[in-house]
């Protein structure tokens, strides 16, 4: 077994995003855009099929580019 594999359990793959290098800025979700909440005040949420990181308030579960909700 690869260090790589034994870093990472199997069953959370899909929940570790791939080196900063490769990822993009999908930018804020609705509600965080409705509500003008600052970078301090939300959470960055993954995208597996945009392989970005967009921001949003703490329940909002849907990414603003794809409407991908499974991470």
């Amino acid at each position: 077994m690869s260090d790589n594999a034994r870093s990472r359990p199997s069953s959370f793959t899909r929940a570790f995003p791939p080196p900063a290098e490769s990822f993009r800025d999908l930018g804020p979700a609705k509600l965080a855009k409705r509500h003008e909440l600052t970078d301090h005040r939300t959470y960055g949420h993954w995208c597996s099929r945009c392989e970005g990181i967009w921001f949003g308030y703490a329940l909002e579960v849907e990414c603003p580019v794809c409407g991908n909700r499974k991470g």
